[in-house]
């Protein structure tokens, strides 16, 4: 079932939750005007060097901002299938407004945060029990980036300002793991990379914690065209159209 339950969960133990169970049971910057308006594609999911699954996401721009779906489909420990869908929404600011994730398999459950000043209200739901759970965030620098949704690492991106280089901090929120913090995202410059049999010059980002760090390779307009987590084993990577 989906889990909405205050926990001591670090940042790396969010991420290699792929390799394990937990899932199956459980103001606008210049770089942001870069993006297009609309965004679609599929990541392909390699843990360890196998193939565990796949993400099919958009991300489009909507009369109230912006709006990003994702479908995940995993296969973790057992053989087990996992299949989820998230829908993020946010204003022309990229303030997060309403997040909702689903889980058809292998149990039903929903977790829904609604992203409010007086309180982001996180509700939990399955098909036996129901957890609500009140979080004072904060309103600026805030992004979502929930377990396993590696699209919106693109939104993270799209918010970096590269007027200013260096180092520039933003707030999470990880609605799976009810868990606040912060990350810290830096351009490290641009790197010739082979994805997919072809050649292509990237911005190479790099997105770190306390616990773990996140190499990301986007094209100018903030696309992510690979994502590596070393400490993790994983690998991440925008499938040819």
């Amino acid at each position: 079932m989906l889990k909405a339950s205050p926990s001591v969960v670090s940042w790396s133990a969010v991420l290699v939750v792929l390799l394990g169970t937990v899932l199956a049971g459980q103001a606008e910057s210049a770089a942001a005007q870069t993006a297009p308006a609309t965004e679609s594609g599929v990541f392909l999911i390699r843990a360890g060097g196998r193939n565990i699954g796949t993400e099919r996401f958009q991300i489009r721009q909507v009369a109230t901002g912006w709006e990003a779906t994702g479908e995940l489909q995993l296969e973790v420990s057992g053989g087990t299938r996992v299949t989820e869908t998230c829908t993020l929404r946010l204003d022309a600011a990229w303030k997060p407004a309403s997040y909702q994730r689903e889980q058809q398999s292998p149990r039903k459950g929903t977790l829904t945060a609604d992203f409010r000043p007086e309180g982001t209200r996180l509700t939990a739901k399955t098909d036996t029990d129901s957890q609500e759970q009140i979080f004072l965030l904060p309103e600026r620098e805030l992004v979502v980036l929930d377990t396993n949704f590696f699209h919106q690492y693109g939104l993270l991106l799209r918010q970096y300002d590269v007027a200013r280089p260096g180092p520039q901090n933003f707030h999470v929120f990880v609605p799976q793991e009810a868990t606040p913090s912060t990350i810290s995202v830096v351009l490290l410059g641009k790197e010739t990379l082979a994805i997919n049999g072809a050649s292509a010059e990237l911005n190479h980002f790099q997105a770190s914690t306390e616990d773990i760090k996140i190499e990301i390779w986007a094209t100018d307009q903030r696309e992510i065209r690979r994502i590596e987590i070393p400490q993790a084993t994983l690998e991440i990577v925008r499938q040819s159209r």
